[in-house]
């Protein structure tokens, strides 16, 4: 795989190609809008479904920057006409300018009353222009309750409107609905560098591919008189029923490699909403490679789509190093990780490859700095934080280790302890956040401590005295572990 060009895959790189005949970057960027245009019109029946907990949904967004007022405004026009969306893919409804949550609710409550013609689910709604809006000071602003349930959209879940005590009881069955959003933004430069950023934030700008824009359509291409046929007829496979789409082994094996450059610290940044970009590249290249698959009626995700899913999603992460004026020749080495060599046989997804660490939930906003040396050992307040109290509650405090759950009368019911992976002061000064936290039982966190106990990559427990697989470590969905921490901890006691 090269490290520099974007693999145009399968029916819709071919539609790219055709729509961008001598443009090469062109294409990649029509590629990227047609990807979410297509993810969005599969949405109401087309899930993917991995080796982790549940099933995601196939929405791609992205988001084009570029130094005209709405730079996707092109691009978006040229791809949805071109795609001729109303005649070909009728399960995606109109498209919606949207930069407050009314807009939102409004464009969501549309698409869910009026079901597409081939199927009775409701149909997917995709927003155009950007989401940030002008103060009357001149800068961008993103609304609270807006950033709030496009996050939500984006993970598949429902939200709950601002207004629902004022529902019918039809509103309230509607929006028992998941809803099924895509969008296919435009960000100026100029609202690029002014975008807000704030606490929590991260995890809103995390959920998009961002794209520096190469090109713009050119006069004179010739007309487009619809997706090709392949396309048509793998629409209507798609939409035809409720599908999963589902990881191959190989492929299963590949993706899991891509999944661990979440945690390299090449794709860090100092700046925190330049960074966050990175930390979902694992679960853009699984949508991308799902709607690749659906492309090809296939329900089988195969090495080579995430081959070529992988390929975009590198190709955002550099641009968004280049609009950070940073040098992108640092995130070379990562991509040559995901080049090694899978297994060619191809097998249901339903057997299970361990995952470099198994969260797909975001991080919470705690600095990634060391707690304070202490000098004694004592039960200090400030370690029954947020931190270890949303561990406990992802857990139901319920050893990750053994499974047991010390019960206590009221009013506590249960007791489980908070043990960092990396731990605390000097001389390891590990940071006191989600990431770093396990719910472990007394016995467990002593073993665990004292180095008895200590995980793999693959978050397997390994007991040190007699080198035997103890078994999978338990992983809540929303709890995101660090192998750098996991790595220090064994480091201590089995890599000497």
């Amino acid at each position: 795989m090269s490290a520099d060009k974007v693999i145009l895959h399968g029916p819709i790189g071919e539609f790219a190609r055709q729509l961008s005949p001598s443009d090469d970057l062109h294409a990649e960027e029509m590629y990227a809008a047609t990807i979410s245009v297509w993810s969005t019109a599969i949405a109401p029946t087309v899930k993917v479904r991995s080796y982790l907990p549940g099933v995601r949904p196939t929405l791609v967004w992205t988001a084009f920057v570029g130094d005209s007022w709405n730079p996707s405004e092109g691009m978006a026009q040229t791809v949805v006409r071109a795609l001729r969306v109303r005649d070909s893919f009728t399960s995606l409804a109109g498209r919606h300018p949207v930069n407050s949550a009314a807009h939102l609710f409004s464009a969501v409550e549309s698409a869910r009353r009026y079901p597409s013609l081939h199927t009775s689910a409701p149909r997917s709604t995709l927003l155009e222009s950007s989401p940030f809006r002008w103060t009357p000071v001149g800068k961008q602003r993103l609304q609270s309750e807006l950033n709030h349930a496009l996050r939500q959209a984006w993970d598949g879940s429902n939200f709950l409107r601002v207004d629902a005590k004022k529902q019918t009881p039809a509103q309230r069955e509607l929006d028992r609905i998941p809803p099924m959003v895509g969008v296919l933004w435009g960000i100026s430069d100029v609202g690029w560098k002014q975008r807000p950023y704030a606490p929590g934030d991260d995890a809103f700008y995390s959920r998009f591919l961002p794209f520096k824009l190469r090109g713009l359509p050119r006069d004179g291409r010739p007309a487009q008189t619809g997706p090709a046929p392949e396309l048509v007829d793998a629409y209507a496979w798609a939409i035809g029923s409720q599908r999963e789409v589902k990881l191959g082994r190989a492929a299963a094996e590949k993706w899991d490699k891509v999944r661990a450059l979440e945690d390299s610290t090449l794709l860090d940044s100092p700046a925190p909403r330049d960074a966050a970009f990175t930390i979902r590249v694992g679960e853009h290249t699984l949508r991308v490679a799902a709607a690749l698959a659906a492309a090809e009626t296939s329900p089988v995700i195969e090495p080579d789509m995430i081959d070529a899913a992988w390929s975009l999603v590198w190709r955002s992460i550099r641009d968004v190093a280049d609009l950070a004026h940073t040098d992108s020749t640092l995130l070379e080495d990562p991509l040559a990780k995901t080049s090694v060599a899978a297994p060619t046989d191809v097998g249901s997804a339903d057997v299970r490859v361990e995952p470099s660490w198994h969260a797909e939930g975001a991080a919470p906003d705690f600095p990634d700095i060391p707690v304070p040396r202490r000098t004694a050992v004592v039960q200090a307040p400030d370690r029954d934080s947020r931190v270890t109290r949303q561990v406990k509650a992802l857990y139901n405090n319920t050893c990750q280790f053994c499974g047991t759950m010390i019960e206590l009368p009221a009013p506590l019911f249960a007791y489980s302890e908070a043990a960092h992976i990396q731990a605390l002061g000097a001389p390891h000064n590990g940071p006191d956040r989600v990431e770093n936290v396990l719910c472990l039982c007394p016995n467990c966190h002593v073993r665990f401590d004292m180095g008895a106990r200590f995980l793999t990559d693959a978050l397997r427990i390994v007991d040190a005295a007699t080198g035997n697989d103890l078994g999978p470590l338990t992983v809540h969905v929303q709890h995101r572990i660090r192998l750098e921490y996991v790595r220090q901890h064994r480091s201590r006691w089995a890599d000497k």
